[in-house]
């Protein structure tokens, strides 16, 4: 594949290369091949081009996962167009303001989306499946193009687009094909919903590589004993999550009930894992490929590391993020943007083919998120990390979750990775309050299986797993922790509490 194909093209060749192959199966369980889909992605851009999208325009997308929403996606990027999508159960005021915000011209949608979207004024749109093609509408993109916008919560509390290009996007999917040799016979799994920028290994690496994606529905992702089963059934051999969900899938979705034979590759991305469920988890997934990848949306996965296939029971420290993946370049650096020598803890910052354009409607000279290093432009992820002499960046943390507290810099992640080696807890996150200047650190646990939380027994762990300064102030029992639509822990209703 070249290296100035786009996310198009890619697909394209693999629609003429196996267009009876299952290219995906729906959540209701139908299959679609890659004929169907190339038909359908042709009536959806056919739809769009009547009703005025162009090349270089946005199209938002605000449905439920489905063949036709992937079918919808190809065909606005047959246009030229970039595709914008949305949670269709988020609030219709921030799905309305991220539209607004980058000025689409038109909105695919379904009866169910719209009636809580609501009618957008002054923009056209596409309810449901359109009517048979008028003409085979094409307007081919360039590798620099836009392809997609994904929004990311901005530190103001408002919504900021990350605008990736064909390039970014290819750069990142090459790499997943020469990485993890998806081909045809494969069935990879699409957990994330769309906007969720795991989705793009999901949907581009499959479909570029004549695989099948399978698409799994907002209530079975949030169901481990209902996904462990499903593996099963849809004979997956390719899974793509956040850790907390196949957390939840060791320890409450009966694994060993089911034949999951055809699994060979599992991904993990979006969080740290805690090393007491990973281990659990590869005790009843041997001898299959697990890889931490790591990277923010800016970035897609910039660095990646395969888990060992055995692994030191006695283990208490998560996993290093890895080395840099071999389609971009890494660096540790302090806050002057000097190389930190190897084990110094400093910014994580990427260069390379994966990095954003930039924030819609943002002059990439005026925001924080890019430095210049050595003459070159580089983008600062936020994160802390140190690497090794080998090139291996161990994970250390944002900067925004850095506190200060009776002289000592903590980070609360490492509060939470003290509290996730107790055999209590099942899960756990930690968030910070100040009043009048004091930091209150709060902790949020899960109880393992059976297992009884009291305060006595908590601080009794702490004691024993951190340093005093680092012990929780106030810890509240939860059934489960509250998550985003992305299933990342959603600290902003915790800190409600």
């Amino acid at each position: 594949m070249r290296g100035d194909t786009t996310i198009t093209d890619a697909v394209d060749a693999a629609i003429a290369r196996y267009p009876d192959a299952v290219a995906v199966i729906a959540p209701d369980g139908r299959t679609h091949t890659y004929a169907e889909l190339d038909g359908m992605a042709d009536r959806f851009a056919s739809a769009l081009a009547v009703r005025g999208v162009v090349a270089g325009d946005r199209v938002g997308v605000c449905r439920a996962k489905g063949f036709e929403t992937v079918a919808a996606l190809v065909g606005i990027m047959r246009l030229g167009a970039a595709y914008v999508p949305v949670d269709p159960s988020s609030p219709s005021e921030r799905n309305r303001t991220i539209f607004d915000d980058c000025t689409v011209r038109a909105i695919v949608t379904d009866e169910p989306a719209l009636a809580r979207l609501g009618q957008p004024d002054g923009v056209a749109t596409i309810v449901g499946t359109p009517s048979a093609p008028h003409a085979r509408e094409r307007a081919p993109a360039t590798p620099d193009d836009l392809a997609y916008i994904l929004y990311t919560s901005g530190s103001t509390g408002r919504p900021k687009g990350v605008c990736l290009t064909h390039r970014n996007a290819m750069s990142f999917v090459q790499w997943c094909i020469a990485t993890f040799a998806p081909g045809p016979g494969d069935r990879c799994s699409s957990h994330a919903p769309f906007h969720f920028d795991l989705s793009i290994l999901d949907l581009w690496m499959t479909l570029a590589s004549g695989a099948s994606v399978a698409l799994i529905d907002e209530s079975l992702a949030k169901d481990p004993r209902a996904l462990a089963a499903w593996i099963a059934a849809t004979r997956i051999t390719n899974w793509y999550s956040v850790p907390s969900i196949l957390a939840l899938m060791a320890e409450h979705g009966r694994l060993d009930e089911h034949d999951h034979s055809a699994l060979r590759v599992v991904c993990f991305a979006g969080e740290v894992f805690p090393i007491p469920q990973l281990l659990a988890l590869r005790a009843k997934w041997p001898g299959l490929a697990m890889w931490n990848l790591y990277g923010p949306t800016e970035t897609n996965v910039c660095t990646a590391l395969r888990i060992p296939d055995a692994v030191d029971a006695a283990r208490t420290d998560p996993f290093p993020i890895g080395p840099a993946c071999a389609h971009c370049e890494v660096r540790i650096v302090d806050d002057r943007g000097h190389p930190l020598q190897p084990g110094g803890v400093g910014r994580i910052i990427c260069r390379g083919a994966p990095v954003m354009r930039g924030y819609w409607g943002v002059d990439p000279a005026e925001t924080a998120a890019f430095i210049t290093v050595d003459g070159t432009r580089w983008y600062d992820t936020g994160d802390l990390g140190a690497m090794d002499a080998d090139g291996v960046v161990d994970f250390r943390g944002r900067r925004d979750r850095m506190v200060k507290r009776r002289g000592y810099r903590i980070e609360l992640g490492e509060i939470e990775a003290g509290l996730a080696r107790s055999p209590l807890i099942a899960e756990c996150a930690v968030w910070s309050t100040s009043d009048a200047g004091e930091v209150r650190i709060h902790a949020a646990v899960v109880a393992a299986d059976d297992a009884k939380l009291g305060v006595i027994a908590l601080r009794s762990h702490c004691a024993a797993a951190l340093p005093p300064y680092m012990a929780p102030d106030r810890f509240v029992v939860v059934d489960a922790l509250p998550r985003t639509s992305t299933g990342k822990i959603d600290y902003q209703s915790l800190r409600a509490r």
